[in-house]
């Protein structure tokens, strides 16, 4: 698969034409409105509910301005709770971008484990279990010195304590200070099979955003070979400074009821409209902390503040034309 073609803005170096980021076809925006404008916000919106469809599409119809999906396609071909490739397909006529969140929302960053693992063990226990979803899911259990590699047979819980089954015992003792990840293999295969499915639905992948924010370790390189932009590399933030930008490693803040207040959204955005930042916020509109009241507040305290709210893709095709 190749990387995604958005510009690196580190050295005002542009990666390709704003052109190629589209595939070919030019976008349909307005860079005189947005260079007159204060800055850029870009709302991204994960994991492809049909609340994206019946509920944060809606809202941002009505003021006329676009979000992004970070999609899920493994979850939307199996239930009708997350969008109909067809739905997100029309959001994406409209001017939304799509991004990759993987097929089915697997964690591909590692995570600590909390008892050492003796040569023999079948099971791991660890800090938060992302990785025991599905039986056959290849594993690497690693420590400074050792590393073993194991097939997820299940999961479960004990004492409060998480843990993954393993198909067959370790051949290594893997210290408690180790972790636990997918294989590197596997998470490229992750990755090109979550955008071979959205590309089969006519969908342009613009980026990627980390399921539950698991950045960490191998993860980083392998998504750095797919993607040119990532939404939510490390936690907090969300404005991303112009000077020596690399898209790979941006932030975002999330706008739940849960994780801002009305004046941490104001505070927010009165940044971006002052600094010279690229701003993203987030959430969930499944989660009854994303109201339709959130969203609509949200939306109207960037434009209170003449931000113009643009895709990533449009946010970074509008960035090159500037520079070159």
């Amino acid at each position: 698969m190749d990387r995604r073609n958005f510009l690196t803005v580190a050295g005002a170096t542009a990666a390709g034409s704003a052109a190629a980021v589209y595939g070919g076809v030019q976008p349909d925006y307005d860079i005189e409105a947005i260079d007159d404008s204060e800055g850029m916000v870009v709302f991204t919106y994960d994991d492809s509910p049909i609340e994206d469809y019946t509920l944060t599409y809606e809202v941002h119809r009505e003021y006329d301005v676009p979000g992004c999906v970070a999609a899920c396609p493994g979850w939307m071909a199996e239930s009708d709770e997350f969008l109909e490739p067809a739905q997100l397909a029309e959001m994406h006529e409209t001017g939304w971008g799509v991004m990759s969140h993987t097929y089915r929302h697997r964690a591909l960053g590692y995570i600590t484990l909390i008892e050492e693992v003796e040569e023999g063990d079948d099971r791991i226990y660890v800090d938060i279990n992302r990785h025991g979803d599905v039986a056959g899911d290849p594993l690497v259990v690693f420590d400074e010195e050792n590393r073993a590699e194991g097939t997820v047979a299940g999961q479960g819980s004990e004492s409060g304590r998480e843990y993954i089954d393993l198909e067959e015992p370790l051949t290594e003792s893997i210290d408690v200070s180790g972790y636990v990840r997918y294989s590197e293999a596997f998470i490229r295969e992750i990755l090109e099979k979550t955008d071979e499915q959205l590309e089969a639905w006519r969908l342009d992948v613009t980026g990627f955003v980390y399921p539950y924010g698991r950045y960490h370790g191998v993860a980083e390189d392998v998504v750095r070979d797919h993607y040119e932009a990532v939404a939510n590399h490390r936690y907090g933030g969300g404005h991303n400074e112009l000077e020596g930008l690399d898209p790979t490693t941006m932030r975002r803040m999330y706008v739940e009821t849960d994780t801002a207040s009305e004046d941490d959204i104001d505070e927010f955005m009165d940044t971006a409209a002052e600094e010279d930042v690229l701003s993203i916020v987030g959430g969930h509109s499944q989660f009854d902390t994303l109201t339709e009241d959130r969203i609509r507040y949200t939306i109207e305290a960037a434009l209170e503040r003449d931000l113009a709210i643009v895709t990533l893709d449009e946010a970074f095709a509008v960035l090159e034309e500037r520079t070159g």
